[in-house]
């Protein structure tokens, strides 16, 4: 791992590139089944789901339609002040659509980040097939953020600002260790977009994206709720049968945190990334 890979062409013509790749698809839901609840309130966002219906492929999301509209919106309201986005964590590429899809409109480039290749090359495909004009502004890393930040960001001397998309590891110890090494790239991050922060399970996965969140930039975190929010009446607020995941009722899917209003706590300020990445 720690490298940019390349798209496996041969996955071009396949009419189930899961399949070809090895990827199973449990539930099959789709967030593009609720996009009507959306319709009409954003231009932009209405041509990037009519797009995704048009080239669809067999695949399956773990985020709210919800999250995506927010997601494109606040790309929207940021324009201009970023000129790259990292993805981190592709999964089945919901959400990497949908940022290609915003690639173009607001002009900035799209790396994905993710220790499987296969996930990486599987999103990919989804991007060439339906936005073709923005499979060239996207690369695929495959690797851990603090290899990419090792390999990429310490070394970037462009000048340029990068908003980090975060839908890896939901394992608090994992967060915090993504979150930490961005802290010594500070200056080139604007903002943070982290999902699942609403997610809980057992104990054995850890899944607490938000207070990962607060143990970096601490308790007094400053960001913008986005994403479905579930009442406590929800079924999705009780654990399910499989993993044992439930979403905390009354908490946002996610959050955006602007750098520029937060700063981060940990590591500490004399800490050397080699120091703390051999450690890790």
């Amino acid at each position: 791992m720690g490298q940019f890979i390349e798209p496996d062409a041969s996955l071009e013509t396949a009419e189930a590139p899961h399949e070809a790749l090895g990827l199973t698809i449990y539930s099959g839901y789709r967030a593009i089944t609720e996009a009507r609840r959306f319709t009409g309130h954003f231009r932009i966002f209405d041509e990037i789901v009519e797009r995704v219906r048009s080239f669809e492929v067999p695949y399956e999301d773990q985020c709210s339609i919800d999250y995506y509209f927010d997601v494109v919106r606040t790309l929207r309201d940021l324009n201009g002040e970023y000129d790259r986005v990292v993805e981190v964590g592709t999964f089945m590429g919901g959400a990497s659509v949908m940022l290609a899809g915003c690639s173009g409109r607001f002009d900035f480039d799209l790396d994905l980040v993710d220790i499987s290749p296969d996930f990486l090359r599987f999103s990919y495909e989804r991007i060439r097939r339906t936005f073709p004009d923005a499979a060239g502004r996207v690369r695929l890393y495959h690797g851990q953020v603090a290899e990419y930040v090792r390999d990429v960001m310490l070394s970037d001397e462009s000048g340029g600002r990068t908003i980090v998309h975060h839908d890896g590891a939901h394992d608090f110890n994992q967060v915090v260790r993504d979150l930490s090494a961005l802290s010594f790239v500070k200056e080139k991050v604007h903002s943070i977009i982290a999902q699942d922060t609403h997610l809980r399970g057992t104990l054995k996965h850890m899944n607490f994206v938000d207070m990962a969140l607060a143990a970096v930039f601490g308790t007094a975190l400053t960001f913008v709720p986005i994403g479905k929010v579930y009442e406590g009446h929800d079924t999705r607020t009780q654990p399910n049968p499989y993993q044992g995941n439930y979403f905390r009722p009354g908490i946002a899917e996610g959050m955006v945190v602007p750098m520029g209003a937060n700063a981060f706590q940990y590591p500490h300020p004399s800490a050397r990334f080699e120091e703390v990445f051999a450690a890790a």
